[in-house]
């Protein structure tokens, strides 16, 4: 299992020619591979098309646990209602702009938020709007966010603004706080159902394909529940200190192909 960003996907955000190559054969031979990652299928789907994938993947750290075989979503994690709304009141009164990912009835998935005010929020919309992504809503409450299925509700601040919230916010959320890779000195706090962390993830994906042995490959914060319960760990070398001190050990990192090569050496290693 890896991760995307930061982990197998170059910093352009693509999976290069030489993973693909790599990973495509591996899969051929026997390998049993897939992602566990933050982003939503939405963006995912995309970026992985070219490789064989065939095990089932955890998208939006678990939201969703989607088989791209059937295509068919084996589980859907979502935000109860009155938690999110919940947590969006905590939010906002601690001064912080959430944005709220939801599935309209539709079938579309949005993007509800307030505007961007700080140089991380504004990247994270700026790089998504640039490639055309159709989801952001702009909007001055949340009450129709509330009337649709709710994925995810995140924040993008400095630590020190968003601290002070997660004392405060409901018991029934998982909540994660990671340092925004792209926009040193922000971080981004991401609120999800308690299931959708990738830790029981990727335990729901081990024990549907009744796998024995877990490795895991990841470079930040939100990896670290799967690296708890993997048999082996590893971070890329651009990994963040957090997840460099978790793994077991590591590869090289994402703009050298690090993940597709040290699987390409150990799968020599067991032939």
């Amino acid at each position: 299992m890896t991760d995307l960003d930061g982990t197998l996907l170059t910093p352009d955000s693509t999976v290069s020619p030489t993973s693909v190559k790599i990973i495509n054969e591996l899969i051929g031979q026997g390998l049993r591979f897939s992602v566990a990652t933050a982003r939503s299928p939405y963006t995912a789907l995309p970026i992985l098309s070219e490789l064989d994938l065939r095990l089932p993947m955890a998208f939006i750290n678990g939201v969703f646990i989607y088989d791209p075989v059937s295509g068919r979503e084996l589980a859907r994690n979502l935000v109860p209602r009155e938690t999110a709304a919940a947590a969006i009141d905590v939010l906002l009164s601690r001064g912080l702009r959430p944005l709220v990912f939801t599935i309209a009835a539709d079938g579309h998935h949005r993007i509800h938020y307030l505007g961007e005010q700080n140089p991380s929020e504004q990247h994270f919309t700026a790089v998504r709007l640039a490639r055309g992504d159709q989801r952001f809503r702009l909007v001055t409450g949340f009450e129709q966010a509330l009337t649709e299925e709710i994925l995810t509700v995140i924040a993008i601040d400095t630590p020190v603004r968003i601290e002070p919230a997660l004392a405060e916010l409901p018991e029934d959320v998982y909540a994660h706080l990671g340092p925004d890779r792209d926009v040193p000195g922000y971080a981004w706090l991401e609120l999800c159902h308690p299931l959708a962390n990738k830790g029981d993830a990727v335990r729901f994906i081990r024990e549907h394909v009744s796998a024995t042995r877990l490795v895991c490959f990841g470079d930040n914060a939100n990896d670290l529940p799967m690296f708890a319960i993997a048999d082996s760990s590893y971070a890329v070398a651009n990994a963040t200190e957090a997840a460099l001190a978790a793994a077991t050990g590591t590869v090289g990192p994402n703009d050298a192909d690090g993940v597709a090569r040290h699987l390409r050496a150990a799968w020599a290693d067991l032939a």
